[in-house]
């Protein structure tokens, strides 16, 4: 709870926005540097005492920094923040002090320490202290399940180790980590990335039943449609400055992307849905045609006949991290110049399936044939010069070490290679040459020192242009792209659509892993559904919709999987 002198009165209706005199949070003239970046430029927010407040801007814009100057993470190179009407710019020297101040923040990349335990993660720092000092483990268990069921995480394992977790299983703890220590002001920072649609309809249901009991919510998304849907309030942040506040409901989309992206920005766009394409597609033609009867087992296609397949997976098993059946019996074809999109609810199967086939994990039965060549039993560097390239669902757990530059990033996965500048003494001048121009033909947004940039000076959607950038200049034969859009804003997002399209022109096949049921549908040709770990289907384009498709997600299609 909030210490007694910072209380939050009567939820309030956002009439402006412009400093309101009773703004619960007021940060003014905000300017935070960086090397070589100025991520806040006299940047200003204000958010009202019970409203939901979303925080919006395209990579790079400051949104995530301004977040965590709120968290006392960073400090302000100038500037005041304000809570309640308390000045607590000096306060705020830790995130320790903001949480004592009722502040709790779910970063968009998980902060869990990977050797814990999910119960440990979520008491650490917090422990209720039994007689003689001891952790009181049956009140922290009986708290978290209070909070889980509210969550609709009834069956969260709390021994898990939280290395074992998925990606968005970490977000969801994170949420819990904050609400357990009893934040009354919750700082999202991007919180349905990693969740399938349900959900996210699940999480925002839970985030308003806060605010009615007079929570503040304050969090940042790209996905405007989940603006326009829960919002009070919208702050619009581009290149570090503030480029608009609006009430939500006095505002639509189409102006709110305007300051996003500028007026040199595709003002046209629909976003009533994501985005799926950039220059490539037309904004009518990128929408499906869709039936509205529901799936079978008949609605089942495989590739034309003549189209010989590019990948082929016959009747593969996976187990996870626990040892547990994770994908059965999986039997799947990609073609050459075919995008094939994975749908699926957290924890059907997706990141094993794809983690099986770029060799990450084991396949216990079954075959990965990759252009007539058996990859099953080869490594991950055997499969990488066969072809087989990956964009990993975290860019920084498993796509970047945030401390190397650029250019070691663009190398890795080719130190062995001359022509990237590798070899037994690695080329500095070939290897810088050859990320500066990776960095001009993907508009790699850098600081001064180009190619040396650490990567972690990088925004999220310019870390991920150099993931992809590096998949794609290694000249693979099947992309495997997962979640490659999480966390990315319209023009990120777009740029990835792009690659994704130029791959499949180039006659890539493309594995398209993704819990976003929208993208999926905007960009595959076809759709694989998994549930419970089984292919329960895969639809053409023009069967599937969003009812299909969520029928096959769930199991309330009651079809099989494909033989």
């Amino acid at each position: 709870m909030l210490p007694m002198e910072f209380r939050m009165p009567e939820p309030a209706s956002v009439s402006e926005v412009a400093a309101p005199p009773d703004a619960l949070i007021r940060m003014e003239h905000i300017t935070r540097r960086f090397p070589g970046v100025l991520a806040n430029a006299d940047v200003h927010l204000y958010v009202r005492p019970g409203a939901f407040h979303a925080l919006i801007g395209e990579n790079g814009a400051g949104k995530s920094t301004l977040l965590n100057i709120l968290y006392g993470r960073y400090r302000p190179d100038d500037g005041q923040i304000f809570l309640a009407g308390q000045d607590i710019t000096n306060l705020l020297q830790s995130p320790a002090d903001a949480i004592r101040l009722g502040l709790g923040l779910v970063s968009q990349h998980y902060a869990l320490i990977p050797a814990l335990s999910v119960l440990e993660n979520i008491v650490l720092g917090a422990e209720p202290i039994a007689a003689g000092g001891l952790l009181d483990r049956r009140r922290a268990v009986q708290r978290i399940r209070d909070l889980a069921g509210r969550l609709g995480l009834g069956d969260l394992d709390l021994g898990v180790r939280a290395e074992r977790l998925s990606v968005a299983a970490q977000q969801k703890i994170e949420i819990l980590k904050a609400l357990y220590r009893g934040a009354r002001i919750l700082l999202l920072d991007e919180p349905t990335a990693t969740l399938a649609p349900q959900e996210a309809d699940s999480l925002f249901a839970l985030l308003q039943a806060l605010v009615r009991e007079g929570a503040t919510i304050l969090f940042v998304t790209h996905k405007l449609r989940e603006v326009m849907a829960h919002s009070d309030a919208v702050t619009v942040l581009r290149a570090g400055r503030n480029a608009g506040d609006f009430v939500t409901r006095d505002t639509d989309a189409q102006t709110l992307l305007r300051c996003m992206i500028g007026a040199g920005g595709q003002g046209a766009v629909d976003l009533s849905a994501p985005l799926s394409g950039g220059s490539q597609f037309n904004d009518d033609s990128s929408r499906l045609s869709h039936s509205d009867s529901p799936a079978s087992a008949a609605d089942v296609t495989h590739l034309p006949s003549s189209s010989a397949p590019l990948l082929q997976i016959e009747n593969l098993t996976v187990r996870n991290a626990r040892r547990a059946v994770a994908v059965r019996n999986a039997s799947l074809e990609v073609g050459a110049g075919e995008i094939v999109g994975v749908a699926g609810v957290d924890g059907s199967g997706q990141r094993e399936l794809a983690e099986a086939i770029v060799g990450l994990r084991r396949a216990e039965s079954g075959r990965i044939v990759l252009e007539g060549v058996d990859l099953t039993h080869r490594s991950v560097g055997q499969r990488r010069r066969r072809g087989v390239a990956y964009i990993p669902e975290d860019r920084h757990r498993a796509g970047l070490i945030l401390d190397f530059n650029i250019a070691e990033n663009f190398l890795l996965g080719h130190e062995h290679q001359p022509e990237w500048g590798g070899g037994v003494v690695l080329a500095a001048r070939t290897l810088r040459a050859r990320a500066s121009d990776m960095i001009s033909h993907y508009s790699v947004r850098v600081g001064p020192q180009e190619a040396l940039t650490p990567a972690r000076n990088l925004s999220g959607g310019n870390q991920q242009k150099v993931v992809v950038a590096r998949a794609m200049e290694g000249d693979p034969r099947l992309l495997v792209a997962c979640q490659p859009t999480r966390g990315l804003d319209v023009e990120a997002s777009r740029f990835v659509y792009r690659v994704l399209q130029e791959a499949k022109t180039r006659g890539l096949g493309v594995l398209l892993f993704s819990l976003d049921l929208d993208e999926v549908l905007h960009v595959s040709d076809r759709i694989a559904v998994l549930f419970n770990g089984r292919l329960a289907g895969i639809l053409s384009r023009g069967e599937a919709t969003p009812e299909r498709l969520g029928a096959l997600m769930t199991g309330a299609a009651g079809s099989k999987a494909p033989s």
